[in-house]
């Protein structure tokens, strides 16, 4: 018994001894080195900074509308007459072309019967102006020999006196020549004249239907002059004025009309920030604008001088005011000031010349990273 407890811990001191033995072994083994993972540099494209003088573009879009539009309005009654160039939907109208063209006959007789009963009292009359003055019997009967009861009445001898005027009066001879003179005014309003160049988009009436005073009969819309009204950010109305150029495209990318700001709203819209902006466009050569189509563009600011014109996305910082330069082979930022922001394109000052930049955007990029120029 005695002997299995002697081997028991002579057993144990063994393996205690061995335990000691070979943790003193370990210590003495040295840490090996750790080895730094090699560092890869990243290819990248530069570009060359070159400061100049540079025309902001600032996004703009609008729906086209002609700056002339006239809603017409038959200030006589009459009959439209069947035939000829009917005031229909669709129909375009030179400056000065008949619109409409109503049935007179009437009032032109009526207008001859009046212009013979005042050449009948100015006809009376001569006998008395050749004794009261004989200096202006001759001036009178000249027009009255000129006059024809179906042509527009000619102006009146100048009375030479107060007296003769006083004369003229009171034999009804001024007043007569004003009211056929009104009379001729009303029929002039039997033929509507289109004021600009223009095509019916509305109508209310067919040829053949009775017009009447005050009736609304459609809509002629311009042409020849065309504007759009785009929303533009407060923050590019400083450099905004009349006179900027303004370029417009269509679906496909393709310039269809060019022009200038016209006019400019004097109150910010406080949801959108924006004002309203005027632009008056005319359609390239071989082009057509309609009133209604959407179109988008832009439109040039006032320059400025010693900018670049960069992708936004290069900008970088934790206020977006600063750009990655390459130099020794490594990514440095560089302070920028950011003169004009608009979309995806940006303009910043505080460049020197011949400076290397990132020319496209690289994840992860920081500071100190290292970059391989691919390009310059």
């Amino acid at each position: 018994m005695i002997k299995t407890v002697l081997r028991a811990i002579a057993g144990l001191a063994i393996l205690a001894c061995g335990v000691f033995f070979m943790n003193g072994l370990i210590g003495m083994k040295g840490t090996p080195p750790v080895k730094p993972r090699p560092t890869v540099a990243r290819t990248v494209k530069v570009q060359l900074a070159q400061p100049d003088t540079l025309a902001p573009a600032v996004g703009m879009e609008g729906r086209v509308q002609a700056l002339n539009r006239m809603a017409v309005l038959s200030e006589v009654s009459g009959m439209l007459p069947i035939g000829g160039k009917e005031f229909r939907e669709g129909v375009q109208f030179g400056r000065g072309e008949a619109l409409l063209k109503l049935e007179d006959a009437e009032p032109r007789a009526n207008l001859v019967a009046q212009r013979s009963q005042w050449l009948q009292l100015l006809a009376g009359s001569l006998a008395d102006i050749a004794v009261d003055f004989p200096d202006r019997a001759e001036a009178w009967r000249s027009y009255v020999q000129a006059l024809e009861v179906t042509e527009l009445l000619s102006p009146l001898p100048e009375p030479a006196s107060d007296r003769e005027r006083l004369y003229l009066t009171g034999r009804g001879i001024i007043s007569g020549y004003h009211g056929i003179r009104a009379g001729e005014e009303r029929l002039d309003k039997y033929t509507l004249r289109a004021p600009f160049a223009g095509v019916v988009t509305a109508t209310s009436v067919q040829p053949g239907s009775m017009v009447r005073a005050g009736q609304s009969l459609g809509t002629l819309v311009g042409t020849e002059k065309f504007e759009v009204k785009s929303a533009v950010h407060a923050r590019h109305l400083d450099r905004l004025a009349g006179g900027n150029a303004v370029t417009l495209m269509d679906e496909a990318g393709n310039v269809v009309a060019t022009g200038e700001v016209t006019r400019i709203s004097g109150t910010v819209d406080q949801a959108t920030q924006s004002a309203s902006v005027y632009s008056e466009v005319r359609a390239v050569e071989g082009g057509v604008l309609r009133d209604g189509r959407y179109l988008s563009g832009q439109v040039r600011l006032e320059p400025v001088t010693g900018v670049v014109e960069l992708d936004a996305a290069l900008l970088t910082g934790a206020d977006a005011s600063e750009v990655f330069a390459v130099q020794e082979g490594r990514l440095t930022p560089t302070a920028v000031e950011v003169v004009h922001r608009d979309a995806d394109r940006v303009l910043v000052a505080g460049l020197s010349p011949g400076t290397p930049l990132l020319a496209e955007p690289v994840s992860g990029a920081h500071a100190g990273m290292l970059v391989e120029v691919v390009n310059q």
